[in-house]
């Protein structure tokens, strides 16, 4: 078995501050595996930490720990709740769906620490759920991406300050260094 989302989540559980990081990038291979493990599949548990020569309970708090990090994290899209990319089938979205609610079920989640998930996976599979809700949420992400790509390049553009030989922001910059920057640049006269 090759389990590299298992391995990432338990490389995140001993280095959370690359969490930031790995929410940028694409899931890895094997999420199937992570949700098999949280949602309570002692089969998949055991042959994953047997692949990464881990005790079963790290492999069981990293899975759950990805879930709640990669996942479930804010700004995550539909996609992501349910741990797919977008080419992935129905079944394979509502598959997740179920090892999601059952991860989240009181019979897994004792405590019902992580009850308050189920509206976000719920609603993740609601949006994806038919091809016609499916098609109109991928065209409002994509809708929304170019919105974005375009405020972000807005943002980064500078006016040039007059006679002078380089651009200063319009707006005073976030962060004391950078707002002295700007003020001794001639930020605050225009």
């Amino acid at each position: 078995m090759d389990a590299p989302a298992v391995r990432v989540a338990i490389d995140l559980v001993h280095v959370p501050s690359r969490v930031r990081l790995v929410r940028r990038e694409p899931l890895p291979e094997g999420v199937l595996t992570v949700l098999q493990i949280a949602a309570g599949d002692e089969a998949a548990e055991i042959e994953a930490a047997e692949a990464v020569g881990r005790p079963r309970e790290l492999v069981r708090s990293a899975a759950a720990f990805f879930i709640e990090q990669i996942l479930l994290g804010p700004n995550s899209d539909s996609y992501r709740v349910l741990g797919a990319d977008r080419n992935a089938t129905a079944a394979e979205l509502r598959r997740n769906m179920a090892l999601l609610l059952r991860w989240l079920h009181p019979d897994v989640d004792r405590k019902g620490l992580r009850s308050m998930f189920a509206g976000r996976v719920t609603q993740a599979w609601g949006t994806l759920k038919t091809p016609d809700r499916r098609a109109a949420y991928d065209k409002e992400s994509a809708a929304r991406a170019r919105r974005r790509s375009s405020g972000h390049a807005r943002k980064k553009r500078r006016s040039a300050a007059p006679g002078k030989g380089f651009g200063v922001w319009r707006d005073p910059p976030q962060g004391l260094l950078r707002r002295a920057m700007w003020l001794l640049l001639g930020g605050a006269r225009h």
